[in-house]
This record gives structure tokens, sequence and C-alpha cells, in this order.
């Protein structure tokens, strides 16, 4: 055993009880590592730093944008919609890993992640579960879908190389899914049942997103162009939203109570809902449906003038002349202050109080004492304690936050406006960063730049954002990893370990020597960059079927998909490591959940495998 390859193994060791301990960051765990390799001599700087330019890392930086301009548009609820349909609780696991599995068939697995992450953890919120329970699964759904076919994952183009290199036919576009389709199927079934039962969950992240519990009633006028106009109760998918209660609907001067789920929504109507604060923020988000102000007068964006309009205009044969299209609201969010026993609001009803004056803000709902206030809310008289719900302007926070008329100032986190009108052009681009990633020849990094710089450009995403949406702890740890993979590759410690595990294996039992080749690459790929591993094994394979005169098809097959199921680590596959943080994973919830379904993967292929390409 040479110096350098000892150096390495007890590197390699540290960073491994480092990221079991999790005393620190996994990035800072593995920067101290690659330092450490840096100052021994094992890797060069170049070659050890050569993850920080990857491609690949620039790329996700990149997708991290593309990620904001679809939130902030509100292209990605719509995404979220369209794919896996309204949040309902029973089966939401299947509803949910499916669609990115067939997906991630097609589609590079990085942008589908990334796009996927802020997706799944609304549906977490909307089910009232805790993210952990979606986003492992997210991660191994669409590394089940990259073995589908050839262009599902970078390791099944580096084998389709190392196999053309060796003189051999290249892989068919859908060969690989005579092995993928029921990898996939075995897979999901487990994410669907065992797994689930052995995924965390986080209650703290269950905390965070559901935290405010408090109960609102708010006002919302349906205005002409909303997208609810028309529909049914049922149909409008309001029953969907978990902690919403819609009790009454104004129509005029008829008053509708209780609320039939056939009940059909109209322009001009005032709906009057009852729910939690985020279910109020998913309200404030849909299009064309508007706060209604608490104290009485009429919200600038529907004038009493526009709502007569937009009811009058929902009644076939009734011309109206366009009225003045209101100016978008610029920056507010909805926050909650709560009533100080000292404030000049105490004793006053809302409409009295000059509240918008006052403060530059409204009053969209009331809550005191456990409950939701159902009146008028303008004739709701304030009292100390009381909980108000505002929409406010985006400094309201740091200007009363120490005033003596509220006890307690806070934003609502992610209850900025949505800029609906930029939706379609944020889909646009996002499509065609998908099909330039796909389809292109520039690699991935160019067309995710390309659409970033797109969504800034067309401001879908606010320039003064942009640093905020990038995880940089994410890129930095994927950058490290791929250095740290270098130094195993320079200083032989994979060359020894491929040796070890080749010798388990014999010309005698093609089918020993095939289950070798699988489990050793689904080892190696725990720890070592995926196209690494593929490329490093793929190239083994050749050299090994030459040597014992078998056909190299099967054995280079099984590095391929072996080199994708590297579920149990955190570190093994790109994906796992940009759902981590969201989803508050430990480094043993991976070793858990995901080393089960490597060994099915394993053996789901290999018996495949050893069927349909015989050595």
């Amino acid at each position: 055993m040479t110096f350098a390859v000892f150096v390495t193994l007890v590197i390699l060791v540290g960073i491994l009880v480092g990221l079991v301990r999790e005393k620190h960051g996994p990035e800072i765990i593995m920067l101290a590592g690659l330092t450490a390799l840096m100052l021994f001599g094992v890797v060069g700087v170049g070659d050890a730093l050569s993850g920080f330019s990857s491609p690949s890392v620039v790329a996700l930086g990149a997708l991290f944008v593309i990620g904001a301009g679809l939130r902030s548009t509100g292209a990605l609820a719509y995404i979220g919609l369209k794919v896996f349909g309204r949040p309902r609780p029973g089966g939401a696991l299947y509803r949910l890993t499916a669609p990115v599995c067939g997906l991630s068939a097609f589609f590079n697995n990085m942008p589908l992640v990334a796009i996927f992450v802020p997706v799944f953890v609304d549906r977490a919120k909307r089910l009232r579960i805790s993210p952990s329970k979606l986003l492992i699964p997210l991660s191994y759904a669409s590394m089940l879908g990259g073995t589908c076919t050839l262009i599902g994952t970078s390791t099944n183009l580096v084998v389709d190389e190392v196999l053309q290199n060796s003189g051999q036919r290249g892989l068919g576009m859908f060969e690989l899914t005579w092995v993928g389709l029921p990898l996939s199927i075995a897979g999901l079934v487990y994410l669907s049942t065992a797994g689930q039962r052995l995924l965390p969950e986080r209650t703290d992240l269950l905390e965070h997103i559901g935290a405010n519990l408090r109960e609102y009633s708010v006002e919302m006028l349906v205005a002409r162009d909303c997208e609810l106009a028309g529909k049914t109760v049922r149909d409008s998918g309001l029953r969907d939203l978990p902690g919403l209660y819609l009790y009454r609907i104004e129509r005029f001067s008829h008053v509708i109570s209780p609320v039939a789920p056939e009940e059909r929504i109209f322009a001009g109507d005032l709906l009057h809902f009852s729910g939690v604060i985020s279910t109020v923020v998913d309200l404030q988000k849909i299009r064309g449906l508007e706060p209604v102000d608490a104290d009485g007068s009429s919200h600038p964006k529907h004038s009493n003038a526009q709502r007569i309009h937009e009811s009058l205009d929902s009644l076939e044969g009734v011309p109206t002349p366009d009225p003045p299209r209101p100016a978008p609201r610029i920056g507010p969010q909805l926050c909650e202050a709560v009533v100080a026993p000292t404030s000049p609001l105490v004793g006053q009803t809302i409409r009295d109080s000059q509240f918008r004056a006052r403060y530059q803000a409204s009053i969209v709902a009331v809550h005191r004492s456990g409950t939701a206030l159902q009146q008028k809310i303008g004739q709701i008289v304030l009292s100390p304690g009381d909980t108000l719900l505002l929409d406010a302007g985006p400094d309201f926070v740091s200007k009363w936050r120490n005033s003596s008329d509220f006890v307690l100032v806070s934003g609502v986190d992610d209850s900025a406006p949505v800029d609906y009108e930029r939706s379609w052009l944020a889909l646009g681009i996002f499509g065609l960063t998908v099909l330039g990633i796909t389809f292109g020849n520039a690699g991935i990094a160019i067309p995710a730049l390309v659409g970033a710089g797109l969504m800034i450009f067309t401001k879908c995403v606010a320039s003064r954002d942009v640093i905020r949406t990038i995880e940089l702890p994410v890129l930095i740890l994927i950058a490290a990893t791929l250095g740290v993979g270098s130094a195993l590759d320079s200083s032989g410690v994979s060359e020894l370990i491929n040796k070890m595990l080749i010798s388990l294996g014999g010309a005698n039992s093609p089918f020993l020597l095939l289950a070798v080749f699988i489990f050793a690459t689904s080892i190696m790929s725990q720890f070592l960059s995926n196209v690494a591993t593929a490329a490093l094994m793929g190239q083994l394979a050749i050299t090994t079927a030459d040597q014992f005169q078998f056909d190299p098809r099967g054995l280079v097959i099984g590095v391929a998909i072996a080199a994708s199921t590297a579920f149990a680590t955190p570190i093994g596959y790109q994906t796992n490591l940009m759902v981590r943080g969201p989803g508050g994973y430990r480094f043993m919830d991976y070793v858990r959940v995901g080393a089960p379904l490597s060994v099915l993967c394993c053996l789901v292929s290999l018996v495949v495998i050893y069927f349909v390409w015989p050595l």
C-alpha cells in the first residue's frame, strides 16, 4: 500500500465519521477533507478545485435562479397542479413520485429536482406532513426514472461512450427500458410501502411550515378574470386546501350559507373564508381572487364601481366599458401585528380607526383568543391581544416593530404578491432550458445560464433576489465532493478497491461475476461521483469481459444501472445533496431508507440483465 493510498483512506474515513456525527455542516467537512488531501499532495490544486468550475455545479446554481422565477410568477404552482393534481392525503407519496420518475426518463435529474423541491415542500405544507416525508422520495424517484432511457442520466451516456470506444454497438434510446422500467416499478412500490415507514418525520420542519395555526376569517372578491369564476366550489379546488372553510358567499344582496359543494362561483361574488394563515397565503396567490379591506373601504384593486362592473360583465348581453386597469401592488406582503394594551386602536372599530391612513396598511383579518372572528370585519371593536393580519408595504415590519402600538410585528413567509402576467413567459423560458439541456450539444451549463439570464432580463425574478435564491452550501458540497472523487482516482484507491472486488468473481460463474460488478459499482457510487464510478467500472468491465471471453454488454449495462443506485448516502448523487437541507435530513436517514432500496435495485437488475443480456 502506497503512502498516497494510506493517507487517502484515512482522510476518507475521517470524512465519513464527520458526516455521520454531524457536528458541522457537510460542506465544511467535505472542504476540510479536500484541503487535507491537497496538503498531503494526494491531489493537485487544479484537480481538487475543478469541481467549482464543473458544468454541473454552474448549471445547478443557474437552475436555482430559474426555479425562483417560476415561483415568483406563479408558474411553479401551475406546474404542480398540472403534474401532480390537487393535494389529497391518500396515496400522496406515489402520486407525487410517479410523475417525477416518468419525467426524469427524458429530462436531466438536476433540473427536475431543483424545480420540484419547492413544489414538494408546498405539498407537504398543504397535506400537513413534514417535508422530510417527501423529499428523499423525490430524489430517489428522479434517479430511478433516469435508468429507463439513454438520455435519462449522465451515467448512461458515459457507459455508452465506453461501449463505442471499445468497438461495441452503442446503447439504443430505449434499450435500458428493459431493466429500468421494472427497476422503477419496484423502487416506487418500496418507497410507497416499507420506505415510507422508514422515512424520518422532522417535527421541527412541520412546526416551521405550519407554526402559525391561528385561524382568520377573510373576505375575498372574485374578480372578472379570476380562474375560479364559473366553477363549482368542488371543481375550484377550494375544498382541497387543508384548514380552509368557505362559510358564506355574498352575491349582491343575496347571502348563501352554508355553501354547498355544487354551488357555482361567479365574478363579483364576495367569498368569506375561515382558515389558517398558510391557507390565506394560498388564497392570496389565486389569480383574480382579491382581498377586501377589513376597514370597510374599497381596496384600490377593486373599487365598488369595479365590483359592479365585474358583476354586470359576468352577465351575457350586458355591454360594459372596460374599467381602468389598477396598478399592480409593488412589494407588499402579509404581516401579523398584535395589538398592544397601550395602542390607540383599543376600543375602536376598524372602520373608525382610520387604520389605512395611520399605518399605510390594510387589515385583512382579525384573530382573537383562539378563534376567527366571523362578523363584518369593519365592525369589529379591537381589543388588546388581537392579532391583525395585514396587507402592508415592505417596510412595515421595520417601521412598527418597536412601536408601542403593537406588541409583536412579523412578516408572513412566502406572502409576496405573485406576478401572474409573466407566468407563461417563465414557463416558456423553463421549457426552452430543459429542451436545450436534453437535446442540445452545448452541455448543461450553457442552457441553464441562458435560462437564468432570461429570467433576470425579463424580470421574472428580481435581480436583488438572485443571490438569495442560490443555495451556496449545496454548490460547495457538490464541488468539494467532486474534488475528493478526483483524489480517490489519482491516488489509486479506486483501482485498488476495484481489483479487490473483482477478485471475488471468476470465469466459472458469469452470474457471480455480474453480481460482483453490480454490487461493487453500487457500493463505490455511494462515495464517489456516479459519473466517475461509471467510467472507471465501465472500462474495467470491458477489460474483464475480454479477458474471460464474455459479451461485455451485460456487464457494462449492469455498471450503468448500479452507478445510478447511490441511494444510501447524501454524497452518492447530486440530487441527494439538493434535498438534504430542505428536508432536514441526517446522514443516517439516507442509510436507513436508501440502503434497502440499493440492495433491491441491485437484485432486480441482476436478474433482469442476466436473462436479457446474457454474458
